[in-house]
């Protein structure tokens, strides 16, 4: 049954929910459904708003990201839906070829998240209330023109599987003997470094089946000690992926790549707690470091 619902997942985010599906080349009017949305509104005295790119502007995007998280975590809603909430941000703006302007980022970024708690939570929030959290920029009617224009562009697709999904499926592959506590474990703490990787634009074009698996795999090998699992079960965890699951072999260099990917953002969310010394400490241990020093040695 695990393994049914892992291929269902992967089927889905490989046809319907593939990225490459939705990227449109950028285009001098990209930024028109701003005011297809937002006009609605008398906008004659403002002024022109710069044009930006999503994708390539890295602190618009984050602070989406951090302000969306910051919304859930106020209402005490599930991490979860911040996923599928930049899932059905970034998708959308790849039908633009990503560029848009800080207005419509904003109303895209409140609309998406509306979306996702419809579909993720039980717990609802208002519309009135979501607008409210724009200070009064956008109305729950611009929030509700701006769903419906989301909606039909992606042709109703918003229900994404995310790395949390296949993350529990994958943990229940263990050895049986595995226990409760060290499932619970290990799936916090990949769970915890894949909503860093929300964050991470690298990501968005990467399965989240491929970014599941690399959590995974770098919380076996860097947090969990062997007395939590053994080098056996390991073994026997990583052969029996291997062997019911092709795309797995197939990936492997996209994995691996994720792996060093998600390792990095993880250091730089330690290094934000941590004293100079300690930061210097962790640069000597760590892998890259290591080879830089090996290099300088053989160095005549």
């Amino acid at each position: 049954m695990v393994i049914s619902k892992i291929n269902a997942m992967r089927s889905k985010e490989g046809s319907s929910y593939l990225f490459s599906n939705y990227y449109r080349p950028p285009s001098p009017t990209a930024a028109s459904v701003a005011s297809a949305v937002t006009d609605s509104r008398d906008q004659r005295d403002q002024p022109s708003k710069k044009c930006i790119n999503v994708r390539e502007d890295l602190g618009c995007r984050e602070k989406i990201c951090q302000w969306t998280y910051s919304v859930i975590d106020h209402f005490g809603l599930s991490r979860q839906t911040v996923a599928i909430s930049i899932d059905i941000f970034d998708r959308y703006f790849a039908t633009k070829g990503h560029r848009c302007d800080t207005d419509l980022a904003l109303l895209a970024s409140l609309t998406t998240l509306y979306i996702a708690i419809k579909l993720n939570e039980k717990k609802k929030i208002k519309l009135s209330t979501l607008a409210r959290l724009s200070r009064q920029q956008f109305t729950a009617e611009d929030i509700e023109q701006m769903e419906m224009e989301i909606l039909k562009t992606l042709s109703w697709l918003v229900h994404p599987p995310t790395a949390a999904d296949f993350m529990s499926h994958l943990i229940d592959l263990l050895q049986p003997s595995t226990s409760e506590r060290t499932r619970h474990y290990i799936f916090e703490l990949s769970r915890y470094t894949s909503e860093l990787a929300v964050c991470d634009p690298y990501f968005i074009e990467h399965h989240k089946s491929t970014i599941a698996l690399a959590t995974i795999l770098n919380v076996l090998e860097d947090e969990i000690p062997f007395d939590e699992l053994s080098l056996e079960c390991r073994e026997n965890y990583l052969v029996g992926l291997t062997c019911t699951f092709q795309w797995f072999t197939l990936n492997i260099q996209a994995i691996n790549r994720c792996r060093d990917r998600l390792r990095h953002l993880k250091w730089d969310q330690q290094e934000s707690h941590m004293d100079d010394l300690q930061k210097r400490d962790r640069r000597a241990k760590s892998p890259d470091t290591t080879i830089l020093e090996h290099n300088a040695d053989l160095s005549p």
